[in-house]
């Protein structure tokens, strides 16, 4: 069986959507299925050669410019008209691929940018089409009371057109229970849905971990890694700890990523010259992330409240999970699916006093209780989130739609 991955984005940043296409593919050519991508024309080429070859997958570019123009800052008038119109290019090179490639499944995965062409691709060529939606990421600000009216037109307007492909699509593949939840609230017809949660690539970190040297440190260090934007709720974060440490609490924190508001993050640290241990680290290549990872002995994700943060699942409490580390989170609900009681710490979202209270116990534990807390939140993750087992899911989907 063969199928094609139709993608916005396949270079994987520090975390988010293309990791997650990345992983997969890695996991359905373990499980035997024959799979290759084809990318949009904003995702840069490497070799300029008009695909890519990363970890053995085969990647059909678009566009032979180095230059990625994939971003996560808002975008003018005209960009977003290029764009639109841009779809009948990558259309067209869709065909060509399918017509050589002769695949039996078309995978869109999100936005409708990819959706749309495979779904019209897949209506010519007569091959079903799974679409795979994972986020609102139509909701960019984290205060919708701040929006105009326009903005929150578009918004409506492009929930229903992620709306209309997952209707349109052969099969839907939806990221959580709380997305499928938030999209059927929209709509009062029925479609053919599976839902595939995150999951990590617990083979890979099992590696990732035998190559790092142990580190002997006296301090306690809590961090973050990831992508550094509004929802994320850093500057929340770091506010807190310099409340802690002018209350005699002195562990570290630092912070990996990159991402629109790192210099928000960089003001808010410097904001306090007499604070030391606190710091911002930079972003880290995708392949170095395991290092980062071995500097840091508590995972901090601190999402503030918002309709995004409350459908999707972050990757990072899972890898910090697989990593050993022990995790502390807010109770939004894309986190509080993932971490089940005994695996992780959550604390109110929003609110510094109960964040430090949870930072203070996490950090009191004695290292009988780290360890237990690790071993459990481990057996979850390998039991229950790892790729192998997703890839299993999508086979089935695959050969259902294939008979």
């Amino acid at each position: 069986m063969k199928v094609l991955h139709v993608l916005y984005q396949s270079l994987p940043q520090v975390s988010g959507s293309s990791i997650r296409s990345r992983d997969i593919m890695l996991s359905q050519k373990e499980v035997g299925i024959e799979v290759l991508a084809i990318t949009a024309p904003f995702q840069n080429s490497i070799s300029k050669k008009g695909l890519d070859i990363i970890d053995d997958i085969t990647y059909i570019r678009t566009s032979r410019n180095t230059k990625n123009s994939i971003t996560d800052l808002r975008k003018g008038v005209l960009q977003r008209i290029y764009r639109v119109f841009s779809i009948l290019i990558f259309s067209q090179k869709l065909f060509s691929t399918i017509k050589k490639e002769k695949p039996d499944v078309l995978h869109a995965h999100a936005m409708f940018f990819c959706a749309i062409p495979s779904l019209v691709m897949g209506k010519i060529c007569n091959i079903p089409v799974v679409y795979e939606f994972r986020s609102l990421w139509m909701y960019q600000k984290t205060n919708s009371r701040n929006k105009g009216f326009i903005n929150k037109k578009i918004e409506i307007f492009l929930i229903h057109v992620e709306i209309f492909c997952l209707k349109k699509a052969a099969h839907a593949v939806i990221l959580n229970e709380n997305l499928k939840e938030f999209i059927f609230s929209k709509t009062n017809k029925p479609f053919k849905n599976t839902i595939i949660n995150n999951a990590v690539n617990t083979s890979l970190i099992r590696v990732l971990k035998a190559s790092i040297t142990p580190i002997s440190r006296k301090d306690f260090v809590f961090g973050y890694v990831g992508t550094i934007t509004e929802y994320e709720g850093l500057e929340f974060l770091i506010q807190t700890f310099q409340e802690l440490y002018d209350d005699g609490f002195k562990h570290k924190l630092v912070i990996y990523g990159k991402g629109v508001n790192k210099q928000s993050v960089q003001d808010q640290i410097n904001a306090r010259s007499d604070i030391n241990t606190i710091s911002y680290k930079g972003a880290i290549a995708p392949s170095e992330v395991y290092k980062a990872f071995s500097e840091i002995d508590v995972i901090i994700n601190p999402r503030l409240n918002t309709p995004k943060t409350n459908s999707v699942t972050p990757l990072k409490p899972l890898e910090a999970m697989a990593y050993e580390k022990l995790f502390i989170g807010s109770d939004v609900r894309g986190i509080k699916e993932i971490v089940p009681q005994g695996t992780g710490f959550l604390f109110s979202s929003e609110n510094k006093n109960d964040l430090k209270k949870v930072v203070k116990k996490v950090a009191s534990l004695s290292p009988q209780d780290r360890d237990s807390h690790k071993k459990e939140a481990l057996d979850f993750v390998v039991s229950h989130k790892s790729w192998l087992q997703n890839a299993a899911k999508y086979k089935e989907i695959y050969t259902t739609l294939c008979s």
